[in-house]
């Protein structure tokens, strides 16, 4: 049995707590040990809002990692999450998957570790997921879309076949990406957004169809 501990202390920390009560990587087990905060402490009232006897155990910087300890980062932004993740890689630690409850896993996907995909999320035939990638809820990937490393895809976002997502990419919610579009590294899509052409590195684009900001 392992011993989980949940980077991050915020919203998004909370909800990887309940995806983490009923699904696990590939039916290894675990108990949730706690949470650790990020390099930035949030307001009072974010730490009331954690479950109760579900103890923060400190930060990244100070945690002394114990041998059954596994992580996972609950930490939206690609480039906090990046930073933190590394940080917690150089102390020894291990990351895990946590794949929702129902994803059907298919021989010809591809995982990276420390990856999180939520609940009523599909992924398709040849799909390729790298490392530290965050898929919301109620997302759907299409046949041979490629997510790179520390990427993060928000809840209800549509990415058609053949897509090629790039490192530390951000898509807000709701998002639509036509077939065999490239997103580069570091590029923020806004929420809502209809995609239909490349999305160059480190741009934001938003809107139907989607353009510069």
């Amino acid at each position: 049995m392992k011993n989980l501990i949940i980077i991050g202390v915020g919203g998004f920390a909370r909800e990887i707590y309940w995806y983490a009560q009923t699904c696990n990587e590939f039916n290894t087990e675990w108990k949730i040990k706690g949470f650790l905060d990020g390099d930035i402490k949030l307001d009072a009232a974010e730490y009331e809002k954690l479950p109760p006897n579900v103890p923060v155990l400190g930060d990244v910087n100070n945690y002394e990692i114990c041998e059954d300890d596994v992580f996972t980062c609950a930490i939206g932004a690609p480039q906090v999450r990046k930073k933190l993740i590394e940080k917690m890689l150089e102390r020894g630690a291990d990351f895990v998957n946590i794949i929702g409850k129902g994803i059907i896993i298919l021989p010809t996907m591809k995982f990276g570790r420390g990856v999180i995909v939520g609940f009523q999320s599909t992924l398709s035939d040849h799909s390729e997921i790298g490392d530290f990638v965050v898929i919301n809820t109620a997302s759907h990937l299409g046949h041979d879309v490629k997510v790179g490393n520390h990427t993060c895809i928000m809840s209800n976002v549509d990415i058609a076949g053949g897509t090629q997502i790039g490192e530390n990419v951000f898509i807000g919610s709701h998002v639509s990406i036509i077939p065999k579009v490239k997103v580069e590294y570091g590029a923020k899509i806004g929420m809502g957004s209809v995609v239909l052409k490349r999305v160059r590195a480190n741009t934001t684009v938003v809107g139907n169809p989607a353009i510069e900001f």
